[in-house]
């Protein structure tokens, strides 16, 4: 897979002399890069690996820093016969906002959400049907002075935003712009502005309010459900019998890295105790606007088929 670049610029008193204490440059760039593992590793589990690398421009007046991004897949024959195609570095870094996605359409990355909702009160988020009929998240929030702003992501941003963690390391990685000597950050390919930072853009994690839908219904299950068809790689939904066939994410990490690794035997057939989400999206006459959406958020036992216990 072709590696993607971008650039990263600090401006300020303190790169003056294009050097750059390595207290406020370490953390920045650890940040950076976990930052962008991270959503590789909830984007494609264990199906592809990212390597995040510097070198540094020293033509410039500033302190910039060349990053590159290089994917690599675990797998190429599992990935080629998946149902579910290996989202690619430049895909990842433009939800992010990292690069530019390089479309016509305005497109709200995960920095963008970031800044409209620093220090805003959220007044309602709601999950709509888009005119291509894909579902996005709708968040209206409040600022300090009364006024009320909406904004529409991508299911894929909302799930990035909603990580705490995730959320926590990308604010991280523009936390040298709350030091004196520091006035903006941008990452950039030489001509175009990806993104640019102001301090005002810095928020703490408790300036960013966590963003839930209020139109989804939830129901927590305590069940037993069959195995029809396994995911043996990445975060790929399962076929699951529970009162028909449905589709499921695995979200019990632990135990799906034991079982993709073989360290638990649960072959088709064989059956599972789960805790287990049903969440149904709803109109505002409580109708359901699409299938319903399966998790199992912990695997307690694996119940093997009855063939399987009696040659054991």
């Amino acid at each position: 897979m072709p590696d993607v670049k971008t650039v990263i610029r600090y401006d300020g008193p303190n790169v003056d002399n294009k050097a750059m204490d390595i207290a406020d440059l370490a953390p920045s760039l650890l940040s950076l890069s976990e930052l962008i593992k991270d959503v590789n590793r909830k984007t494609n589990g264990k199906r592809a690996g990212i390597k995040v690398c510097v070198n540094a421009d020293l033509e410039q007046n500033c302190f910039e820093l060349v990053v590159h991004v290089t994917q690599s897949l675990f797998d190429t024959m599992t990935v080629l016969i998946s149902d579910h195609k290996v989202v690619q570095a430049k895909e990842i870094l433009e939800w992010i906002g990292i690069i530019s996605a390089g479309v016509s359409v305005p497109f709200v990355t995960l920095y963008k959400l970031i800044k409209f909702l620093k220090g805003k009160q959220v007044e309602s988020v709601t999950k709509i049907k888009n005119k291509e009929s894909k579902f996005e998240i709708e968040i209206k929030a409040k600022d300090t002075e009364g006024n009320i702003t909406e904004i529409r992501v991508s299911e894929h941003i909302y799930e990035l935003y909603s990580s705490y963690e995730t959320r926590k390391k990308a604010i991280e990685v523009i936390t040298p712009l709350k030091k004196d000597g520091y006035t903006q950050m941008q990452f950039y390919n030489g001509k175009k502005i990806h993104e640019k930072f102001e301090k005002e853009d810095v928020p703490n994690i408790e300036d960013c309010p966590e963003v839930v839908p209020s139109n989804i219904t939830r129901s927590d299950i305590k069940t037993v459900v069959r195995i029809r068809k396994p995911a043996y790689e990445g975060k790929s939904r399962w076929t699951l019998v529970y009162e028909r066939g449905i589709e499921a994410s695995i979200e019990d990490e632990e135990w799906l890295e034991k079982f993709q690794s073989n360290d638990i035997s649960a072959p088709p057939n064989s059956s599972l105790k789960v805790d287990m989400i049903k969440e149904v999206v709803v109109n505002e006459h409580g109708e359901a606007l699409d299938e319903p959406i399966y998790k199992v958020t912990k695997v307690h036992e694996v119940i093997l088929p009855p063939d399987q216990l009696s040659i054991s």
